[in-house]
């Protein structure tokens, strides 16, 4: 491989950079997702993590450029695949890109489905939308498809409406048409959601395969960090619409950082922790209309300071940190005023002899935006 060559295989497939996006209401402005910039590269898996309303979908809709109109828009931001600026693409070329460089499975599997059109049709529909092929090939390699994501007797099945599938079953028959272009990025939308713990698994280890295979990259969308523990090798962890923590799966698990990312896996039920009471995480996510003057977390942070109240803490590699547990590897972002020592994650709180989280500032949390 000459360097030329090398040099494209290490290029990021997907590059995202300060991506910002509001939707338009009658009477406010809600900042859905702020400055959130990551990159994925070839083969690679990225989760991202956090709860409803962090922001996760938004990012996603607004890569495949499917954020609903005129309430949504793109602020500020880039948001490159290979070396085209999706941002700047006319929707005809949009339409090409997606199903053949770039994927979804998305959340619910019947709804993701045309429940008016046979699912061989709708596998077919794909294929010819991006390849000139005669309907008999066509049909013959959505029966393939269907094989290859472990439908039994696929030549059957395609005559068959989605709503004489299982939902695992209609699952499978997603994933089949999300990959049957070989995509070079697939985003997956909580994709085991609606399915039981056994099929999870199935759909899981099917998805992991499948990707292996064909080298494609994949954006993973969870709030279950053991599905991001099961399938990436990076999580990035958003809140309010911010990224507050990214690092890679091994060290999110091993040393989390932020308070945030330790109050959700305090919230993991454990074999170990059997007849512990689960910790949760007290409060709930702020209005997205309101934007935080400082960090959107401080109001259910034990770990908060006067500065968490004034400014929201930038992303930044943690480098040496002087408490205990060490210094971070390399690639491990936060953004925290008085991040979680290692000694803390276990017990939920912080241990420092004689701490107590700041409290609000009198003259009020939030400085409300209109544009």
């Amino acid at each position: 491989m000459d360097g030329r060559a090398q040099a494209a295989a290490s290029d990021p497939v997907l590059r995202v950079r300060d991506l910002s996006v509001r939707f338009d209401s009658r009477r406010n402005v809600v900042h859905a997702v702020n400055g959130v910039s990551f990159d994925l590269e070839v083969g690679g898996a990225l989760g991202l993590v956090g709860e409803s309303g962090s922001g996760k979908t938004v990012t996603s809709l607004a890569i495949l450029r499917l954020l609903p109109r005129p309430a949504a828009r793109i602020v500020t931001g880039e948001i490159w695949l290979g070396d085209r600026d999706l941002i700047r693409l006319s929707d005809r070329e949009m339409r090409r890109l997606r199903g053949k460089e770039i994927s979804l499975v998305p959340q619910d599997p019947l709804s993701g489905l045309n429940p008016v059109l046979t699912v061989g049709e709708q596998v077919v529909e794909t294929l010819r939308a991006h390849e000139s092929i005669r309907r008999r090939e066509a049909r013959h390699r959505a029966a393939e498809l269907l094989g290859t994501v472990g439908i039994p007797r696929p030549s059957d099945q395609l005559d068959r409406y989605p709503h004489q599938f299982s939902g695992g079953m209609r699952q499978r028959v997603l994933i089949a048409i999300a990959l049957a272009l070989r995509p070079t990025l697939l985003i997956a939308d909580e994709p085991t959601t609606a399915l039981d713990v056994t099929v999870q698994a199935q759909v899981l280890d099917l998805l992991h395969e499948l990707t292996a295979q064909h080298g494609t990259a994949i954006l993973l969308i969870s709030h279950d960090l053991g599905i991001m523990a099961r399938m990436t090798r990076r999580i990035m962890v958003m809140y309010a619409g911010y990224v507050v923590e990214s690092a890679p799966t091994v060290e999110i698990f091993a040393r989390p950082g932020h308070p945030y990312t330790a109050g959700l896996l305090q919230s993991i039920p454990r074999v170990a922790d059997a007849g512990r009471p689960l910790t949760p995480i007290a409060g709930s996510p702020p209005e997205l209309d309101r934007r935080p003057r400082g960090c959107p977390f401080a109001p259910r942070c034990a770990w908060a300071l006067d500065v968490c109240w004034r400014e929201m803490p930038s992303l930044a590699p943690m480098g040496a940190l002087s408490f205990s547990g060490g210094p971070r590897p390399v690639g491990h972002l936060l953004a925290c005023h008085n991040p979680v020592a290692a000694d803390e994650v276990e017990g939920g709180r912080p241990l420092r002899p004689g701490f107590r989280p700041a409290p609000p500032p009198e003259d009020g949390l939030v400085a409300q935006e209109t544009t």
